[in-house]
């Protein structure tokens, strides 16, 4: 018996008279040039947000980061189409705005949550962080899938009200609107004393709360996620597995902040993928998990077995 009870190795060779099975390597932290492509969109459109709403802040007349929000169009569509008009600061623009993240998403999935959204970007980094730091809190499957389901309210509230009040009645608590004006944007500025702050310390415990639940906003409760959540499943360019190659290890899962079950799917057509690809860098085994159009193709069937003279294969 060997002394440490494990399999005995004579040359390379286990006792069972097999080669031993070796691990894929695990996937190098270099980053490739799609990763690279990703994190300078992030910062492009994190920048020309941060100098809008800069310009904003400062009073430049007609500088609001309102008129280039793409809900905005979801918020404002029924009052256009009834001819009452467009809401408060926005315009034709959010609805063109909006028409063209729609293309995008059933051209690319959600890829406008990680490639443009600047609430998405910090959203990513706070998980990034919590993950470095082992901050992060697994929750139940049954109750992920469950509390996804509050954007779709959230959503169905805020186009429902709005339309009611003709008033932008999201904005007090929208990420987008109250973070990057620091709480001091137009309608929540002029509100009664505190609202700007509560509205900003509301947003702040949001995003940190990332650090424990991954992409908790994004995830459960943006409303322009379960606007764009349906059409995604359509998206033409997804991720794709190549079950011939796929070793089942798992990491591709693990890697996915958005709780996607890429190792279960040949191919990713839940609406929650926004194509970050962070599963694909995370696979050991090369052309296990690319990125392509439409379905994956179907492997071909082995050829089956000729039988010889007599009657065996």
């Amino acid at each position: 018996m060997h002394a440490s009870g494990g399999p005995i190795r004579v040359g390379n060779f286990n006792r069972t008279g097999h080669p031993p099975v070796e691990e894929p390597p695990l996937p190098q932290k270099s980053l490739n040039p799609a990763k690279l492509g990703r994190i300078a969109s992030q910062l492009l459109f994190l920048g020309l947000t941060l100098w809008t709403a800069q310009r904003m802040i400062a009073g430049v007349r007609g500088a609001t980061i309102e008129k280039y929000c793409p809900f905005g169009g979801v918020e404002t569509i029924i009052p256009w189409i009834t001819k009452t008009g467009t809401l408060c600061s926005l315009s034709t623009l959010n609805l063109s705005m909006m028409g063209g993240v729609l293309v995008i998403t059933l051209l690319f999935k959600r890829a406008f949550c990680s490639h443009i959204c600047p609430v998405g970007t910090l959203s990513e980094w706070t998980a990034a962080l919590g993950r470095r730091l082992h901050w992060r809190v697994a929750i139940p499957r049954g109750w992920d899938r469950g509390l996804r389901w509050v954007k779709y309210a959230g959503l169905i509230a805020i186009v429902y009200f709005t339309f009611r009040v003709q008033e932008l009645i999201f904005r007090e608590v929208d990420p987008f609107y109250v973070l990057f004006t620091l709480g001091q944007g137009h309608g929540i500025a002029e509100g009664p004393i505190g609202v700007g702050r509560l509205s900003l310390a509301i947003v702040l415990a949001l995003l940190l709360a990332g650090l424990v639940l991954p992409l908790l906003f994004c995830r459960f409760l943006c409303p322009f996620a379960a606007f764009l959540t349906p059409f995604s499943r359509l998206g033409l360019t997804r991720i794709r597995r190549d079950e011939t190659k796929c070793t089942k290890c798992g990491r591709c899962d693990k890697a996915c902040d958005w709780k996607v079950r890429v190792s279960t799917v040949r191919s990713v057509t839940d609406g929650e993928c926004s194509n970050c690809q962070e599963c694909l860098h995370a696979c050991p085994v090369p052309g296990a998990l690319t990125l392509g159009i439409g379905p994956a193709k179907t492997p071909p069937l082995a050829p089956a077995p000729q039988a010889t003279e007599g009657g065996q294969p």
